[in-house]
């Protein structure tokens, strides 16, 4: 698969998501088969004040490549010189968001709130595209509502001002994330427009990924919430579009493992208590489904040291241990 002179090595996308898409979550997505991954959702406005907190959503380490810049903005003049800027920190692609159903970002006309408004999306990514150094990809929904499903001229407007693949999240902004994502609406995108179209929404393993390819015939599939505390999942989607075959779940020691080398990569980029802080999240996402999960959350909430998450782990591994052959055998 091809964007723009970008060469893909894979179909299954990491969605970009606010207060998740971290760097280390990027890395563990692309070691786990992600073939494109995203920073956050990031100001145009704030890229070009230069401000601390933006650049360092911006920042991104070269295993994470290929990654894409995702932007979110209403003012054209404002994207192209966003654009620009990011383009000196030389992403693979830069991505417009133009379906964040979020309301402080549509009462700022941004991400879905565009949807209404087809010249003031022409201009943003005709804008993009002009000062952008890298192939430019759009983001969006389907529409603002069940009555004003634009997608298909939306994703057209795109194509003609330069934009060299469309992700397509199939429900409306005021849909969110309620319901089933139509897929139907990504099969007519395909069909309406020449240039790569990504699939999103309602991906939960690899049948999903299949069935969507083949009854849309999208060019690539893009995994979201499903991914959160679930890297494997994109082990699990490539092997199954390869094979037709499921991969049998991660072991409790993979998982403690993957929790263990998450905690590291936020050590090194943010010191051990930042790190701490930030794990508690990362416990609880990671910890869905798992004996004694509730319990788990609530001591991880308690974590102020690596010596108390390596304890938690070690309190998980022993509680999810499945049985030996000789913990199977009666007393004698």
């Amino acid at each position: 698969m091809k964007i723009g002179n970008l060469n893909i090595s894979g179909r299954v996308f990491c969605a970009p998501m606010a207060g998740v898409s971290s760097s280390e979550y990027r890395l563990l997505a692309r070691r786990f088969g992600a073939a494109v991954v995203y920073t956050e959702m990031i100001s145009s406005h704030g890229i070009i004040q230069d401000s601390r907190k933006t650049l360092e959503l911006m920042a991104f380490q070269p295993k994470e490549r290929p990654v894409a810049v995702q932007l979110f903005g209403a003012d054209p003049d404002i994207m192209r010189r966003a654009a620009a800027r990011v383009s000196d920190f030389t992403p693979d692609l830069i991505d417009l968001n133009l379906g964040c159903p979020v309301k402080k970002v549509v009462t700022r006309n941004g991400g879905a709130a565009v949807l209404k408004d087809m010249g003031l999306a022409r201009d943003l990514i005709a804008a993009a595209v002009e000062g952008s150094r890298v192939p430019v990809t759009v983001k969006l929904r389907s529409g603002w509502d069940e009555q004003s499903k634009v997608y298909i001229e939306a994703g057209q407007v795109a194509e003609a001002a330069g934009a060299a693949a469309i992700a397509l999240h199939a429900r409306t902004r005021s849909g969110l994330y309620r319901g089933t994502a139509d897929w139907e609406d990504i099969r007519r995108l395909k069909e309406a427009v020449g240039v790569p179209v990504i699939g999103n929404g309602d991906i939960t393993g690899g049948e999903d990924a299949r069935r969507m390819i083949d009854q849309t015939g999208c060019d690539a599939v893009m995994v979201g919430r499903a991914a959160m505390g679930n890297p494997w999942i994109f082990r699990e989607i490539n092997h199954f579009l390869e094979t037709g075959r499921p991969l049998p779940p991660p072991s409790p020691e993979e998982k403690a493992a993957v929790i263990r080398e998450y905690a590291r990569l936020l050590v090194l980029a943010h010191g051990e208590p930042r790190a701490i802080l930030l794990m508690r999240g990362v416990v609880s996402r990671y910890s869905r489904g798992w004996v004694g999960a509730a319990e788990l959350r609530r001591l991880a909430v308690r974590m102020e040291t690596g010596v108390d998450l390596a304890a938690l782990l070690d309190r998980y591994l022993e509680t999810n241990r499945p049985p030996t052959a000789i913990d199977d055998c009666p007393p004698s």
